[in-house]
């Protein structure tokens, strides 16, 4: 559990990217409400950004 609390900054990173690369694939592929996932990479990047600033 202690290795999982230590990396936790680098999961909502790994998430973030996740979230924002099936974003623009599904916009290639011509979804039309993608927002959701930009706004979920978002909330996870700031996620990400708190919990490295201990």
């Amino acid at each position: 559990m202690a290795a999982f609390l230590a990396n936790l900054s680098a999961l909502f990173l790994a998430l973030a990217f996740g979230a924002a690369v099936f974003g623009v694939l599904a916009r290639l592929l011509g979804a039309r409400r993608v927002w959701p996932f930009f706004a979920s990479a978002l909330l996870l990047l700031l996620f990400a950004l708190l919990f490295r600033l201990e």
